[in-house]
């Protein structure tokens, strides 16, 4: 099996409409393999066969799955009959699926979550289009109870269409994520964030408040990184994203010892440079790269970059267009 390695961006797996007919099953088969899945996986009906289309993501060690087909029946099981636990969670984003396990069966419309048994054998039927992550099951920190006992409750959990709509966001935004530096940060937030929608399903609400703290913290740093390039990104817009007051938003950065929009600045600064330090520069300005990092004033650009990297930002554009030449 060819596992993949921690902070792999594996982008589109496979695409069975660019596969010679006759190769197709054992091409989605394989997809999985290299995305380290064992799944066993039938494609169930012509059209499926035809137009199957597989992606995966990996940020840090959270994986990100999204299979795209009219008709395909996974299985997770074994031989011997034992399992070992994962943490995996699916959300319909287009069509329908089907969740079957011993005493379960969830029929999933799009927007619809459902968390698999950490270790039931299961099956997952998809007529349309799922994104499913796996989280190493040691990274959470719970108990193969507590998670089964969750996965019972799910319905009953308020952070339920949180996790439900950060998951949907995950693939729209995959590429841009998997190629930033915070790739490993949106893995740990996401992680955190379904830690505590196992804890607020399986325990009691003062013990679920807690955990819903603590996770809040690394869900929004991983926002904010994630939305560093729009210009209108603000105290205001990341304190509504998430449900909170300014006010709590800054005590919650004050506690994290961060200063936020001096952390901002910080961020977009780093992506600047790492955009004009990239080999192939000849078709930026300083003008454009600071403008996608959310400067709207070139001189204080120039005067915070140079700051920042003891170089003015059109120097290192310079330099790595001499280095693009060799």
């Amino acid at each position: 099996m060819l596992a993949v390695e921690e902070g792999q961006a594996l982008a589109l797996l496979v695409d069975t409409r660019d596969v010679p007919p006759d190769a197709r099953r054992d091409a989605v088969h394989d997809a999985y393999l290299r995305a380290d899945v064992p799944r066993q996986v039938a494609l169930t009906n012509q059209e499926a066969v035809d137009s199957t289309r597989l992606h995966a993501w990996m940020f840090g060690s959270t994986k990100l799955f999204c299979p795209e087909s009219p008709g395909m029946d996974v299985t997770r099981k074994s031989a011997s009959g034992r399992l070992d636990p994962i943490i995996a969670l699916c959300v319909q984003t287009r069509g329908t699926g089907m969740s079957i396990e011993d005493t379960r069966e969830h029929r999933l419309l799009p927007g619809d979550l459902v968390m698999i048994g950490p270790t039931s054998p299961n099956r997952f039927v998809i007529a349309g289009a799922t994104a499913a992550i796996e989280i190493p099951f040691d990274e959470i920190g719970l108990s193969v109870e507590t998670a089964a006992v969750a996965c019972e409750r799910l319905p009953g959990s308020p952070l339920l269409s949180v996790v439900a709509s950060h998951l949907l966001s995950l693939p729209r935004e995959a590429d841009a994520i998997s190629a930033s530096g915070g790739a490993a940060h949106v893995g740990t937030a996401t992680a955190q964030l379904v830690r505590a929608l196992i804890v607020s399903a399986a325990f009691d609400e003062q013990t679920s408040r807690a955990i819903v703290n603590d996770a809040l913290g690394p869900r929004i740093f991983a926002y904010v990184r994630q939305h560093l390039t729009d210009r209108d990104l603000t105290p205001l817009k990341i304190a509504r994203a998430h449900n909170v007051s300014v006010r709590y938003l800054y005590k919650m950065c004050d506690a994290a010892d961060v200063r936020l929009m001096e952390w901002i600045i910080e961020e977009r600064l780093e992506g600047a440079r790492r955009d004009l330090s990239a080999p192939d520069t000849f078709s930026m300005s300083v003008a454009f790269v600071a403008r996608k990092w959310g400067f709207n004033d070139a001189s204080h650009f120039t005067r915070r970059f140079h700051r920042a990297y003891g170089v003015a930002p059109s120097e290192l554009l310079q330099r790595s267009r001499r280095q693009g030449r060799y």
